[in-house]
């Protein structure tokens, strides 16, 4: 399958403007979308994107729609749905309209002093899954919290328009989902993304698979023929809506069950997670492509909610460092030959093992034109792995890997 770049995807949606679904019903392409809805009272919006994105967001709707902004719904608390609320005051204040209210899960209140506790943890890591720059924030947090918070839905009439809300977990723990039935439309937030689910992400809290199975199932029995999507293109028609909805959910149950089945079975975390993926028909859907989330991350996100950290191998209840592990290895065998396997399984196309055996090299007594040589090695396997790995998540991971490897080798600023 053809690997995919959100980079590119986020950037052709940039250079895009507002979007007419329905009459009244709008989506505002970006990095995330934000959904909007025509009343008489005024606009509702349904996420806002991040600080940096409010201008551009604002400036595509101002070229159709004159109207203040009245509500904003936001779908959870994740910086690119939910960190410009005191931006969207501002904007308000400044051209004398009231302040918009803010409604959302009640979890979200929860999330956003967690990332205000945490703000620096998240501003490192994100900086890594995003590959943002160092001279762009990374993370801020905002002051203002939602004015309206609620557990499993609300409803409520703007302007003559009913909204109904529904919260339910998948990406987060404060997801919620919009219904316009005047308009048969739904603002699915990160319920819907491009590709693959983000479950079990790497750097980030837990994540829900089977309820997030159960969310896009709740969505395609309204039978929405209009669908605003968290990131991704715009969906049109009930049949198209349902297809991709149902093809993702029956994916999460397969992931989920199959999980289940071996943890039911007396298996392990290492050998579940290395025998379990998606069938050969799912992976060759592009409605599954791993284009952000991965397979393999939801098999991680599913053994993280059901099971502990313990592994099975009472050996490593209370383990040595791994680097400790692989000294006493390199001194035992001799860091030249631990080095030349390195690079005999890079030639020989098993880069993943290679790259054991390059840290396994590095925790051994290296001179240090050695050492550098040996991250050298470590960055040019961390570029190979980047470089054919379609999941932005891991794609990141692996090129901020082979940068910072490259730096140690003094071969880079």
């Amino acid at each position: 399958m053809k690997k995919a770049s959100l980079t590119e995807t986020a950037t052709s949606r940039e250079n895009r403007t507002l979007e007419n679904a329905v009459e009244g019903v709008w989506m505002i392409p970006g990095f995330a979308n934000t959904g909007l809805v025509e009343t008489k009272a005024g606009l509702v919006l349904i996420d806002i994107p991040g600080v940096r994105a409010v201008p551009g967001m604002m400036g595509m709707l101002r070229q159709k729609l004159s109207a203040p902004v009245h509500t904003i719904f936001l779908t959870h608390g994740h910086l690119d749905h939910a960190f410009s609320l005191d931006t969207m005051f501002e904007e308000a204040e400044k051209n004398g309209n009231p302040r918009p209210g803010v409604i959302a899960h009640r979890n979200v209140l929860k999330r956003l002093n967690r990332y205000r506790m945490l703000d620096k943890y998240h501003g490192y890591i994100n900086r890594i899954q995003f590959a943002i720059p160092e001279d762009i924030p990374a993370f801020i947090p905002p002051r203002e919290n939602p004015d309206i918070t609620f557990d499993q839905s609300i409803s409520l009439t703007v302007g003559e328009t009913e909204l109904h809300a529904f919260h339910e977990k998948g990406e987060t723990d404060d997801a919620l989902w919009v219904w316009v039935p005047e308009k048969k439309a739904v603002f699915a937030g990160d319920l819907v993304i491009m590709g693959m689910p983000n479950v079990g992400n790497p750097f980030k809290v837990q994540r829900y698979t089977l309820e997030w199975a159960e969310g896009l199932e709740a969505i395609v029995a309204k039978e929405p023929e209009v669908l605003v999507p968290g990131h991704s293109p715009l969906i049109v028609g009930k049949e198209k809506i349902r297809e991709r909805l149902l093809t993702i959910s029956k994916a999460l149950r397969y992931l989920h069950d199959e999980v289940v089945k071996r943890l039911n079975a007396g298996m392990w975390y290492e050998d579940i997670l290395h025998e379990v993926d998606l069938t050969d028909d799912m992976k060759n859907s592009e409605i599954l492509a791993p284009i952000y989330g991965h397979p393999k991350f939801v098999v991680h996100g599913i053994l993280r909610q059901y099971a502990g950290w313990y592994n099975g191998n009472p050996s490593d209840l209370f383990p040595p460092k791994k680097m400790d592990i692989y000294k006493e290895v390199a001194s035992l065998i001799g860091q030249d030959k631990i080095i030349d396997k390195a690079r005999m399984l890079k030639e020989e196309g098993r880069t993943a093992m290679a790259l054991q055996f390059a840290d396994m090299a590095l925790a051994s007594d290296l001179n240090p034109e050695e050492e550098k040589e040996t991250h050298r090695l470590k960055g040019e396997l961390l570029g190979i792995m980047g470089e054919h790995e379609p999941s932005f998540i891991a794609r990141n991971i692996f090129n901020n890997g082979r940068n910072e490897e490259m730096k140690l080798a003094g071969l880079e600023e």
